[in-house]
């Protein structure tokens, strides 16, 4: 398949070559991430054609993998040899507050800006003082740049205070390595980081992978593309509108040539396994809607790749006050397995959700948001899984 605005004979493999190479360290790797289901010799004759459908041209493909900064990209970062991949633990996961990778030693920081190449990926598990069900869980992904500085540059006013008014890190890693993007693992796809980094892990060194961190081997940075990840926002970096969860090969690639969406507020999940789930809001159900309750539930009837997640970005639109999302029904969370494609769990959407519109029990308050009592709500949960279940494409 020729491309017309593409380079001279040979070129267009030439570029593609440089890519596999230089981003995605391999021909094969590029084939995985991609979902290509060519291996070996085909792999070359098949390429072409693969990359002009999915970005529209050879020439479009290498710019979207070309650095805009001296920055690697997050994908470059994990096949790079060795990976430019790190581990650490956090007490928590808030970029948004903190924009920093930071240090208590400056030797510390002076060795991993040594040992690493701008656009480094650090894995973030939950140390000894996180919360219960994120300590020793792989929690989240930030890509730093070599830009340091102090800490105080990185945080705003309000939780530089917070943070030196605390004992436990009044002082305390002070010496910042800019943070550019950060990403959370999705709660449902959290991993104990014995097993994710078995052998950064296996002297159960703690106070050293924190204080100074631990370089990961090629396993274990691959081990990355098993998460499902949702982008966060950064602290001192542009706010994100909206980021939706999504597998760590779909959210750290370059992102495809194709229709802008018309919307700055929505963006739709990538395709692939999908949970059904219900949120509830908690609080004075009375009070928010302007009318008597009468026990009934405000609820949300959809799926997502993760619930939860799902449940957080709602939350984070709301203040810190009386009403929050809670996850009231959850594939994920009975343990069940996610539906393999977006048209069974949007049958199995529309089946709730029309449940969820039959009186007197339940009324619909527009959109996916419905007023119901326990017993609708339970029936449009059994209702919805049965379609979703029994659902053919």
């Amino acid at each position: 398949m020729s491309d017309k605005k593409g380079y001279r004979p040979g070129g267009d493999a030439q570029a593609i070559a440089r890519v596999a190479s230089n981003y995605y360290g391999s021909y094969r790797n590029m084939f995985e991430v991609h979902g290509w289901p060519e291996r070996g010799n085909q792999m070359m004759i098949a390429q072409q054609s693969h990359v002009v459908r999915d970005y529209g041209s050879v020439r479009v493909f290498e710019e979207l993998h070309r650095r805009p900064t001296d920055l690697m990209f997050p994908m470059g970062a994990i096949y790079a040899d060795p990976p430019n991949v790190w581990l650490t633990s956090f007490y928590g996961f808030g970029p948004w507050n903190w924009g920093f990778l930071g240090f208590t030693q400056e030797n510390a920081r002076r060795s991993f800006i040594e040992s690493s190449a701008p656009g480094a990926l650090v894995v973030i598990y939950g140390a000894s003082k996180a919360a219960e069900d994120e300590r020793y869980n792989v929690i989240g992904v930030v890509q730093c740049s070599h830009v340091t500085g102090h800490a105080q540059q990185f945080m705003s006013s309000e939780q530089w205070l917070k943070k030196e008014a605390d004992p436990d890190s009044k002082a305390k890693w002070n010496h910042a390595v800019k943070v550019e993007r950060a990403w959370r693992v999705t709660p449902e796809t959290r991993v104990p980081v014995r097993e994710f980094a078995p052998d950064a892990t296996a002297n159960e060194a703690w106070q050293h992978i924190g204080a100074r961190g631990a370089k990961l081997n090629r396993k274990e940075a691959d081990n990355i593309l098993k998460l499902d990840l949702q982008e966060v926002d950064v602290y001192g970096q542009t706010a994100l509108l909206h980021a939706v969860p999504g597998s760590a090969r779909e959210i750290l690639a370059p992102s495809k040539a194709g229709p802008v969406s018309q919307s700055a507020y929505t963006v739709r999940e990538g395709e692939g396994p999908k949970h059904l789930y219900i949120l509830s809001l908690s609080g004075d159900a009375t009070a928010f809607l302007g009318e008597p309750a009468k026990g009934h539930l405000i609820v949300k009837a959809g799926f997502s790749r993760s619930p939860k997640s799902r449940r957080d970005s709602l939350n984070s639109a709301f203040p810190n006050f009386a009403f929050k999302w809670e996850v009231l029904h959850s594939g994920a969370a009975y343990g069940l397995d996610a539906y393999p494609t977006s048209a069974h769990a949007l049958a199995g959407e529309k089946v709730m959700q029309k449940v969820l519109c039959e009186t007197p029990h339940a009324r619909s308050l527009g959109g996916e948001f419905f007023l119901a009592d326990r017993i609708q709500i339970n029936r449009a949960w059994e209702a919805g899984n049965k379609t979703a279940r029994e659902f053919k494409p």
